[in-house]
């Protein structure tokens, strides 16, 4: 697979998935600490799920390798 540059957005994109996974993880300890269970499980799955996409393309490159 060949090595490309990230443009701007992809990379803005990135930043605003780490961030706002952990801003929702955060929020979901609140919630899960406030007595609210099961939305604060939900936001901090989100939350762990949006963090994930923060690093997707290195995602991609670990199992990309392996369909060649």
């Amino acid at each position: 697979m060949a090595k490309r540059k990230r443009s701007v957005g992809e990379l803005i994109s990135s930043l605003v998935f780490f961030f706002m996974g952990l801003w929702l993880i955060r929020a979901g300890q609140y919630l899960f600490s406030g007595g609210e269970v099961f939305k604060g499980l939900i936001v901090i799955l989100g939350g762990a799920l949006s963090f994930l996409a923060a690093f997707r393309f290195q995602i991609q490159k670990l199992f990309g390798d392996k369909d060649e």
